[in-house]
């Protein structure tokens, strides 16, 4: 296997660079979304996932919301969305849940 200038895997490239197959799951009281699995660019922030949620259920700035990834640990928003399903992806899919309390501490 040929490891790419940084010493990583060539393997992770693609998916990094590619799209990756996001499914939303609401935690709580948190509505559930009409459209649960999203398509992003993996080169792509969390932040983009975080601005879709906050559009889709009505949220302003101010108002709290929650990303979890597989009910395991909160990402920081500026965490990549290749990188987090290259570690995390449970059959092609980053299963990320969301809540607007804090659900899992």
């Amino acid at each position: 296997r040929a490891l790419a200038p940084d010493g990583r895997s060539d393997l992770a490239a693609p998916l990094r660079g590619g799209k990756v197959k996001v499914h939303l799951r609401a935690v709580g009281a948190a509505p559930i979304l009409s459209r649960a699995k999203i398509r992003v660019d993996g080169r792509q922030r969390l932040l983009v996932v975080e601005d879709f949620l906050r559009r889709q259920l009505r949220l302003g700035p101010g108002d709290a919301l929650f990303v979890y990834v597989d009910q395991a640990f909160a990402p920081t928003p500026d965490q990549v969305l290749g990188e987090l399903a290259e570690c995390f992806a449970i059959a092609g899919e980053l299963v990320l849940n969301y809540s607007i309390t804090d659900a899992w501490g």
